[in-house]
């Protein structure tokens, strides 16, 4: 009895070790597609702003220079209160 048990118990581990293995090797892929897509994107964001001479919405919604050099952030701006770091 206490031999099956042994065995049992060792079968289990194992298998609680593939399934964890298989776990990572999942996220792994996830995460290897995720970045992917980011780099695709990336890439097309950057063959699209070499077509048009005009610059990305997505600047225009940044602080500019010299806020930022005074310590002006984004979250003082939205809640109306301004600071220097």
């Amino acid at each position: 009895m206490r031999l099956q048990d042994q065995q049992l118990a060792r079968q289990l581990m194992r298998l609680r070790g593939d399934i964890n293995k298989l776990r990572i090797e999942q996220t792994c892929r996830l995460h290897r597609r995720m970045l992917n897509d980011a780099t695709c994107e990336l890439e097309e964001r950057d063959e699209l702003s070499d077509l048009f001479c005009d610059s990305p919405l997505a600047s225009s919604f940044s602080l500019s220079t010299p806020l930022k050099l005074i310590g002006v952030t984004k979250m003082n701006i939205n809640s109306r209160r301004f600071s220097l770091c």
